[in-house]
């Protein structure tokens, strides 16, 4: 399987996060994510290795959204398994959650870089008292681990009942996912736009 590549007006490296004009200048690797029109910033920051931002809907909060980007820079650490990492996601979950699912959705690549998604469901968030869908996808890059997220929280979920969200959004999200990709100025494959 490979995953769709692309780029659009964001861009998140190692330690920066810029708009469409600061591409002129990209060196080495960076992840180039596609923007949320009107979504707004309620998170940003680094530290210990790791630069995050995260996004909600105009309205929401980081603290009471209904949905969620995540993009995290694991900096230094390309070359880990995709796979490793998301059975740490997962096993992380597991530990705040009443009841869980997890869908594979396959590995492949991005931007030719070994890549994995999944999609985890948690029937109750322990202490949100709130259920949780979040699509993921890691890529393994040669000098940065990168991991992309889209959630939904709502109303706590029977695991056996009908998803709380539509099939759309869920096709939404993999739309949004196919358009990540990495480049890096060091190499002419992935060149930098």
């Amino acid at each position: 399987m490979k995953f769709g590549v692309g780029w659009a007006a964001f861009l998140i490296g190692a330690i920066i996060l810029a708009p469409v004009a600061a591409f002129a200048g990209l060196q080495g690797e960076n992840l180039l994510v596609a923007p949320l029109p009107g979504w707004v910033k309620v998170y940003s920051g680094a530290g210990h290795g790791i630069t995050m931002v995260g996004y909600v809907p105009p309205g929401q909060t980081g603290n009471a959204w209904s949905q969620l980007a995540i993009v995290q820079v694991f900096d230094g650490k390309g070359g880990t398994s995709p796979a490793v990492v998301e059975q740490r996601v997962i096993d992380g979950l597991r530990l705040n959650c009443d009841s869980m699912h997890v869908t594979d959705l396959g590995t492949g690549t991005t931007s030719g870089l070994p890549a994995k998604r999944w999609l985890t469901y948690c029937a109750r968030v322990k202490q949100l008292n709130q259920g949780e869908i979040t699509s993921f996808q890691a890529i393994s890059g040669k000098d940065h681990f990168f991991l992309v997220q889209r959630s939904w929280r709502g109303p706590p979920f029977d695991l056996a009942k009908p998803l709380p969200i539509p099939e759309t959004t869920l096709k939404e999200w993999e739309a949004y996912l196919n358009q990540i990709s990495v480049c890096d100025s060091r190499d002419p494959k992935r060149p930098c736009p």
